[in-house]
């Protein structure tokens, strides 16, 4: 098992799952006009990549492994701001 993907498609998951954290950082420390759900759609993007990267290319990094782990989190997070409103 390594820690970088080598597939195209785990290094996109790699990278948007990176630049949503980032910019997700940067919104909550600074201002940063882009609305969540855009930032959002980079974190999902990147799961969908890391989904295609295990099962079709067969990609094991540790790396792809975590952007699957941050679409998880946003999809946790997109229900319970359904479930639990505020």
């Amino acid at each position: 098992m390594r820690l970088l993907p080598r597939t195209l498609a785990g290094k996109w998951a790699l990278g948007l799952s990176v630049a949503f954290i980032f910019l997700i950082a940067v919104k909550i420390i600074a201002f940063l006009p882009l609305p969540s759900f855009v930032l959002a759609a980079l974190g999902l993007a990147g799961f969908i990549m890391g989904i295609v990267a295990i099962f079709k290319n067969k990609d094991k990094a540790i790396f792809t492994f975590m952007a699957i782990l941050v679409g998880l989190v946003i999809m946790l997070w997109t229900v319970l701001e359904f479930i639990f409103p505020h």
